[in-house]
């Protein structure tokens, strides 16, 4: 239909070392009976050729792509790593004043401590593909708010369960939320309070996350890495993300998709 002439054609599979063939080399004839042994022998050595520069050029390619996500993990790590100690140094502050003996500050202290690294263990994106199976909704938030006792936290919506990409997705950005909070906003002091609440809108989790009775806070001038790091994660989800600054606090909106849930 394309009015092409193939009178004869010479097909050889481009390999590498035995390996599946990667593509193949098409070599066509004016006419028939053109081709011979030779031709086939000649073709076979250049497909060889070109089998072993396309692997080059996959290779690199590839390289490159893994280097790039190494240099995004590490920056993610560094980030997480400089919140974790300005949590701590903040936790230790905080029950430092609301604790009346040395005593009672280590008992408080230490379960901080540990809710906030049962919290940061939910993100466990990282170079390996292990960790532990999803967790439900309110379970991940539960352990994200759990180190900031010594303010108001409230969760409330439907069981969820989510998949194994989806806790990790989600974790992150719920903790990297509540890391926010802990510095800026309402779990910054011991009169804050959040409240997230999530329903389900027909094939979308929609999901609000608002803090009050903290300091007045003001949309920054600039988006950080933290806030980048949200948005990404919650855009390659499927989902969307608005946040509105007002006097009483900080208030975000999230809607993701239900099937991106259960990866």
């Amino acid at each position: 239909d394309a009015n092409i002439s193939v009178p004869e054609v010479l097909l050889v599979p481009l390999m590498v070392k035995g390996r599946d063939a990667i593509g193949t080399l098409w070599i066509v004839a004016r006419a028939t009976h053109h081709f011979d042994g030779e031709h086939a022998r000649l073709m076979t050595e250049l497909a060889g050729f070109v089998g072993v520069a396309l692997r080059m050029v996959q290779t690199e390619k590839q390289l490159t792509a893994a280097l790039e996500k190494q240099e995004t993990l590490t920056r993610e790590m560094s980030h997480r790593v400089k919140n974790l100690f300005a949590i701590t140094d903040a936790m230790i502050r905080m029950t430092s004043r609301t604790s009346a003996t040395k005593e009672e500050m280590t008992v408080r202290l230490s379960g901080r401590v540990h809710a906030l690294a049962n919290a940061n263990a939910l993100v466990r994106r990282s170079f390996g593909d292990g960790g532990a199976p999803g967790v439900g909704l309110s379970e991940l938030i539960g352990k994200v708010l759990l180190p900031y006792d010594h303010a108001h936290c409230d969760a409330i919506g439907p069981e969820v369960t989510l998949g194994d990409q989806a806790t990790n997705n989600l974790a992150l950005v719920f903790h990297e939320l509540a890391t926010s909070a802990a510095k800026y906003g309402a779990l910054s002091g011991a009169t804050g309070s959040v409240a997230v609440r999530w329903q389900v809108d027909g094939d979308n989790l929609s999901v609000n996350w608002d803090e009050t009775g903290g300091p007045m806070v003001t949309a920054p001038a600039k988006k950080g890495f933290g806030s980048a790091l949200v948005d990404t994660t919650i855009v390659r989800s499927g989902g969307a993300i608005e946040s509105t600054w007002h006097q009483q606090g900080l208030s975000v909106h999230i809607t993701i998709p239900l099937n991106s849930l259960r990866q």
